[in-house]
């Protein structure tokens, strides 16, 4: 698209024009009003925000604000208000579970303008008083949003940002852009350029016209990589991130990381992207990291096998061949970072007469969870300072033998620390491994496996296929939200509080390799 100028005067930089200079540090001065005001309208400004751009829509035609964006951008945000789209009936029903919502934000079915309720709130405390959604913004603005950091031109100042937003008359939006920025008193020191359906605001106009031609030579929705990242997550939601962690890093972090670590973190990640999304009865977070992962063969998660009645639970399968797969890369990596390797090991198995990383293998082993029940789960029992009251365990599926082994030296230092010979866990060996709990009913039926935690409605509502899962959590709220509501209730905790609470029903995250992308879902559902 043609780009056009903004109030800055000056054109976008065409073929054989000087490279345009990117804002050097110093001199960043957006005016916080218009900001304040454009990101309100897309994004709804902070935890205001998924308030009330939550309640729209799926990204049904891709990532279209990264289209407006330059191709070299480090990282990236980008909303989605097409009010068509499935994403916002979901996101309706769902937000509608909670009174905080329903009582007050003006967006009651999925018909309504979730940009006007953000944009009256956002008036509430500017100088706008002139301005209107309807007259001033409805005209013209659309429902796709992007925000991008770019490195600066040496690379070593702090990044320069874009924003970009969906129009449908460039003339209308320059002028109430220009409204905005002067009711505050500002003047108009900011820089704007139009390329098709989107315009894009800058700090100055030298960047905006040179951001549009970046955009237009390639963008980032061009990039293989940024295409591939968002194919990772599945479906998108209401808003998409996006980071390049690498360069992220090296542009960021210098100031906060060590060297070593930087280059570790580098050298290991190199882009992470994740999209927020719902569904009638449920909210998630979608994440994925591009990286050198290993993408191990592990057999079922156990988590799916545990008591019906259970309350919270965390499983890992697989963690011998994680370990096997990783451990030479990470001492590699602790060596480069100047770390005596070899003697820090050896002083840890003199000390405890373990052995890594064979011991630590053995103890990940096949499976091993840890798990609460609801059962005996009281206030009372929990402050009754008798571990046995509880029902938790951990259950290792490994060799039983290396395992009691294993058990016998970390007991032995256990007790020699504690100075009690008497420890409080209970010991069950099974045919594929152990089990450690508080009691012993406890302990037998952890050694049971052969519960169906994976067929409840609370497990599966927050968790898809966890048996192929690596990694699995589960916590179950509606199993103790009597519990939690009594205890709040005796606080003394506001109604309003307990009434926003009561709805949910329970959490999850899962997570697996998928080829070169480590794929995390954190799930949060309520109940019909």
């Amino acid at each position: 698209g043609q780009g056009s100028q903004g109030p800055g005067g000056q054109g976008p930089q065409g073929p054989g024009s000087p490279p345009y200079q990117r804002q050097p540090p110093g001199h960043r001065g957006v005016k916080a009003l218009i900001i304040a005001l454009v990101l309100a309208v897309a994004v709804g400004g902070g935890a205001f925000a998924f308030y009330k751009t939550d309640p729209l829509s799926l990204f049904t035609g891709g990532p279209q604000a990264a289209e407006a964006l330059p191709g070299e951008a480090v990282f990236y945000l980008g909303v989605d208000l097409d009010p068509s789209a499935e994403q916002k009936v979901k996101a309706v029903q769902f937000l509608n579970h909670f009174p905080a919502f329903r009582d007050n934000v003006d967006v009651k079915d999925a018909k309504s303008d979730v940009r006007e309720a953000v944009f009256a709130k956002a008036l509430e405390s500017s100088a706008c008083t002139g301005v209107t959604f309807a007259n001033d913004v409805k005209p013209w603005l659309g429902n796709k949003f992007g925000l991008a950091g770019i490195k600066s031109q040496d690379g070593t100042a702090a990044p320069d940002f874009a924003f970009v937003m969906e129009v449908s008359s460039s003339g209308e939006a320059q002028d109430a852009l220009d409204k905005l920025a002067s009711c505050g008193g500002s003047d108009s020191d900011y820089g704007i350029a139009f390329d098709g359906d989107y315009a894009l605001i800058a700090e100055t106009q030298e960047l905006a016209d040179g951001f549009v031609a970046d955009a237009e030579e390639r963008s980032l929705a061009d990039s293989d990589e940024f295409s591939s990242d968002m194919d990772s997550l599945g479906d998108l939601g209401v808003a998409t991130m996006w980071v390049n962690i690498k360069s992220a890093a090296e542009l960021l972090a210098p100031s906060m990381v060590a060297d070593d670590d930087l280059k570790l973190l580098s050298s290991s990640y190199e882009r992470a992207a994740a999209t927020f999304r719902f569904d009638s009865d449920s909210v998630e977070v979608a994440a994925s990291v591009f990286g050198d992962t290993e993408d191990i063969d592990h057999g079922d998660n156990k988590i799916v096998n545990l008591p019906e009645s259970t309350v919270f639970a965390v499983s890992e399968a697989g963690g011998r061949q994680r370990i096997d797969e990783t451990w030479d890369k990470v001492i590699d990596a602790a060596r480069d970072g100047g770390v005596d390797v070899e003697s820090q090991l050896a002083e840890f198995e003199s000390q405890t007469g373990l052995n890594l990383p064979d011991d630590l293998a053995t103890v990940l082993g096949d499976n091993i969870l840890f798990a609460v029940d609801q059962e005996g789960l009281t206030a009372e029992a929990l402050q009754s300072g008798d571990p046995s009251q509880v029902n938790a365990g951990v259950r290792f599926t490994s060799d039983p033998g290396d395992l009691n082994a294993i058990y016998a030296k970390v007991l032995a230092l256990v007790q020699d620390e504690t100075g009690q010979e008497d420890i409080p866990v209970v010991k069950l060996e099974t045919d594929d491994g152990i089990v450690l709990a508080t009691n012993d009913e406890y302990a037998e039926s952890l050694s049971s496996d052969d519960g169906a935690l994976g067929g409840t409605d609370e497990f599966q509502s927050v968790t898809d296929d966890a048996q192929s899962k690596e990694f699995v959590l589960f916590f179950n709220f509606d199993a103790i939200e009597d519990q939690v509501v009594e205890a709040m209730q005796t606080e003394g905790d506001a109604q309003e509080v307990i009434d926003n609470i009561t709805p949910l029903q329970a959490f999850g995250t899962t997570t697996e390799v998928d080829g070169d992308y480590t794929v995390t879902t954190f799930r949060l559902s309520v109940n019909d």
